[in-house]
């Protein structure tokens, strides 16, 4: 079994922050993007942590990133934006298209922010748990290049659209839903892939279309299934629809690979969505409302064998809690390829 090591998260922010800098990166868009993957660490979403970190500077180093990007708005109205993000890292354009509709949305009730020209932006969640501090609910899409087939189809042609929407509460936990169109993700393939371990199954297919549990043979060419079959494959494309066609950008069959084009620049859209609860009604009333969803849900008759009934994001702040006071836990690999990351920066990893 290989070795753990725990890391503070204002630490792991810090040193991913600084590698960033090394690399040409703007201190501010730098702090973005270490906030947005140790966040994903913090609530156990390691796929979507700093185990993305390489990559990014990957594609800083090949030209496929911009790293001094200048965000532009196309088009302007109250309730609504279109936002150009420059070929930014795609935390960088997330979070620009939320703040924006978080700000719309104080003066308007509802507002929504597309951005095209992104890139990879982590989980969907750490964007509508941005709404939540503000007492809105949230909304967050993305398509990603094309890694699903169809129902009935052995060929990919979707991507495995991530969706996020979160609701604001009193005393509860915010309730935040967070999650792929896909089984699995391309983060737990390269997690696999790196720890050696075998994939799930029935939640990937090799380059001929057979199911698989073997990391190597998904890298060489197979995709992702849908969740719940013709139900996720409808809802990944209503999602592609709500996010590259309806700002006019690119679908995700036509989106470059990440990983593998690392010098062609990224072309995700992004949909970011703010909601004002008391725009219908009174917040108190709202949120003393969703505390007793809340507690009635959580307090429904178990199943056999279960030994709590979590609501969504519940077991992500309770993972972050933990990992806040006791330190992030990084697999040897993963601390080693941090380690060559910070050495190449010129770095003191152990400062």
């Amino acid at each position: 079994m290989s070795e753990t090591h725990l890391v503070q998260a204002d630490r792991l922010k810090s040193l991913c922050t600084e590698i960033q800098m090394a690399a040409g990166i703007g201190q501010a868009d730098a702090q973005v993007v270490a906030d947005c993957l140790v966040e994903a660490n913090l609530m156990g979403l390691d796929t979507h942590g700093v185990i993305r970190l390489k990559v990014y500077l990957d594609r800083i180093r090949e030209g496929g990133n911009n790293p001094t990007p200048t965000i532009r708005t196309v088009k302007d109205a109250p309730c609504t934006a279109l936002l150009d993000a420059d070929n930014a890292l795609g935390p960088v354009g997330g979070k620009a298209g939320m703040d924006l509709a978080i700000n719309k949305a104080a003066t308007t009730g509802l507002a929504m922010v597309l951005v095209t020209n992104g890139n990879h932006y982590g989980p969907a969640g750490y964007y509508t748990r941005m709404t939540t501090e503000r007492d809105m609910i949230g909304l967050s899409l993305s398509n990603v290049l094309a890694s699903m087939p169809p129902t009935g189809g052995a060929q990919a042609q979707i991507g495995n659209n991530p969706y996020s929407i979160a609701f604001p509460t009193g005393n509860e936990p915010a309730v935040v839903v967070d999650g792929a169109t896909s089984k699995a993700s391309w983060g737990k393939l390269f997690l696999y892939a790196q720890t050696r371990q075998d994939l799930p199954a029935d939640c990937y297919l090799d380059a001929k279309g057979n199911v698989t549990v073997d990391p190597q043979a998904v890298l060489a060419g197979g995709c992702l299934l849908p969740i719940a079959g013709h139900k996720g494959y409808g809802l990944a494309a209503a999602i592609e629809l709500l996010t590259g066609m309806l700002a006019g950008s690119v679908l995700d069959h036509d989106i470059p690979h990440p990983y593998k084009k690392l010098d062609t620049p990224g072309a995700n859209t992004f949909t970011m969505m703010a909601i004002r609860p008391d725009a219908f009604g009174k917040i108190e009333t709202f949120k003393r409302r969703m505390d007793e969803w809340a507690r009635r849900l959580r307090n429904t008759r178990k199943a056999p064998g279960a030994d709590r009934i979590y609501l969504p994001g519940e077991i992500e702040h309770i993972t972050r809690q933990k990992r806040l006071a006791e330190g992030i836990p990084l697999n040897e690999a993963m601390w080693k390829e941090l380690h060559t990351l910070a050495s190449d920066a010129s770095v003191d990893i152990d400062a």
